[in-house]
């Protein structure tokens, strides 16, 4: 007789032994990889509504929804992801090259306002500067880099964007939590939006005034000063090239304001950039005038004459014998 394999013995303790169909089992396996498969999707979006802030019974519900729909919200999730990566490597990369120009204009505009300083003391040395005027040529300078600091973080702060963690500690250690917690948060992160935009209006107030009183220091110098170029002092008025780089320094604040698109700091910089220009058109003629004078060899007339030199004698009258 053929040999029979000799059946499993299960005992009463260990309990009854179910045996399951094919398709059972294979029901029950698709159904463990279905969630297996599902549970990253909704740890994703637990943790996306974590981020937001929200009550704890509307994250499981989402979450739950998503794990258990994960087919249909994966090709969503993905989009989003790579439209989110897509727009900040865009974003990145232009809030990069705005960092450069800035910094490049900024540049300019402090060396500019170093070369007036620096005429300045080749044409009356350090003791024709007082203390006063020294101080606003490096207000000046301070006050174009506050500035340009200042703007761009504002430009990189928006009063809709979510509060940070760190903006929401506070109001956390207060005890308040949830949708409370959220609203806080966006007060205080409001709050510190304000107060950054009001510096920045003072430092522009600032630059504008520290612009002015730069053009004020070199409006006080007599026109007898000469300039030196490469250590050799050239004779004439040295108030000429000074206005001259008054003029690149104060284009350069005006570009410098236009790539915040500040308009009222831009109409008050173009009036003093006006009235320079103004200056230096003058200063060139009478320049001109006074070569032209000293080529020509004419010298001006300061002899006085009397009034009665050229007077001719009165005439005699008839008189009766």
């Amino acid at each position: 007789m053929p040999h029979r394999p000799a059946r499993p013995k299960v005992s009463r303790e260990a309990g009854m032994c179910v045996a399951l169909s094919r398709v059972a089992m294979l029901l029950s396996e698709l159904t463990i990889i279905y969630l297996a498969a599902a549970a990253p999707f909704g740890v994703a979006r637990f943790l996306k509504d974590h981020a937001e802030n929200l009550s704890a019974p509307r994250k499981v519900a989402k979450a739950a929804a998503v794990a258990l729909a994960w087919p249909l919200a994966a090709p969503r999730m993905l989009l989003e992801r790579a439209r989110a990566a897509r727009d900040g490597d865009d974003s990145e990369e232009a809030r990069e090259q705005v960092e450069r120009r800035v910094e490049l204009v900024k540049r300019s505009a402090v060396n500019s306002l170093r070369e007036v300083e620096d005429l300045l003391l080749d044409s009356h040395g350090v003791a024709g500067l007082r203390e006063t005027e020294r101080h606003a040529l490096f207000a000046a300078r301070e006050c174009v880099e506050r500035y340009a600091g200042l703007s761009l973080s504002c430009g990189n702060a928006s009063e809709e964007e979510a509060p940070s963690e760190r903006e929401l500690e506070l109001c956390r250690i207060a005890g308040r939590a949830g949708d409370d917690l959220l609203v806080a948060g966006r007060c205080v992160h409001r709050r510190g939006v304000t107060r950054l935009v009001a510096h920045r209006e003072r430092a522009r107030s600032e630059l504008i005034h520290a612009l002015a009183g730069v053009c004020e220091v070199t409006h006080k110098f007599h026109p007898g000063a000469s300039v030196v170029y490469s250590g050799v002092r050239a004779g004439g008025d040295a108030r000429a090239p000074i206005s001259e780089a008054l003029l690149r320094a104060l284009a350069r604040a005006i570009e410098l304001m236009s790539l915040f698109d500040d308009r009222a700091a831009v109409v008050s910089a173009a009036r003093l950039l006006d009235a320079e220009c103004a200056r230096a058109v003058r200063l060139g003629r009478d320049e001109h005038e006074a070569a032209s004078e000293a080529k020509e060899g004419v010298e001006p007339c300061t002899t006085r004459a009397a009034h009665t030199a050229f007077a001719t004698q009165p005439p005699r009258t008839m008189t009766s014998p």
